[in-house]
């Protein structure tokens, strides 16, 4: 009995400490600080946009598709976000994944989550990929057509003014086993496309 006991104890002991350790790598995550790195990756509607300045310097065969691409039903836009995170903390901050919002020029585009566990040492800045897709036919729906390829290509680049991204994120914690998500979102604000900085 005296052994059931003593390995019980152990067992809540190590609960304990886990459990304390989420919390604390928690609350470090909470006090990182979030920048913006760079977008990689982008496509608009299977075209692959990433190192094209100006919608004249594509080949005029992948011009007329893109144009074309405006009437269809569907327009995907996909690209992957790269987050700086810098941990100025006294404590590892302890990623268990998290859930985001993406906003473009204050239209809400999409929500998602990233599934990934990432620990974040004293001191130490990591590279946060976010893989994001999203209809921007449908996210833009009740915009006029003008209205929605003024926004693409401002994003991309084509047009005569940044745009302005903001993506809201809410890291999750382990907390005894149970993913629990941060009761706020931390906010990342930047500018993409012609002019931006």
């Amino acid at each position: 009995m005296r052994k059931v006991i003593l390995l019980l104890s152990l067992a809540l002991t190590f609960i304990s400490c886990d459990v304390t350790k989420n919390l604390a790598g928690a609350y470090s995550l909470s006090q990182c600080q979030y920048k913006y790195n760079s977008i990689s990756g982008l496509t608009l509607s299977g075209i692959d946009l990433q190192n094209v300045t100006s919608l004249s310097s594509l080949n005029p065969l992948t011009a007329a598709n893109l144009l074309a691409a405006f009437g269809k039903s569907s327009i995907p836009l996909q690209f992957t976000l790269n987050l700086n995170v810098m941990n100025p903390n006294y404590q590892p901050a302890l990623l268990n994944g998290l859930q985001y919002i993406v906003e473009i020029d204050n239209v809400e585009m999409t929500s998602g989550s990233v599934n990934s566990k990432i620990q974040i040492a004293t001191g130490q800045t990591i590279q946060l990929p976010i893989n994001i897709a999203f209809d921007l036919k449908k996210a833009m729906s009740g915009q006029s057509g003008d209205a929605m390829k003024n926004m693409a290509y401002n994003f991309v680049g084509f047009g005569d003014k940044p745009t302005n991204v903001t993506i809201r994120l809410k890291p999750s914690l382990d907390i005894g086993g149970q993913l629990v998500p941060s009761p706020v979102y931390i906010p990342v604000s930047f500018t993409y496309g012609k002019g931006s900085k």
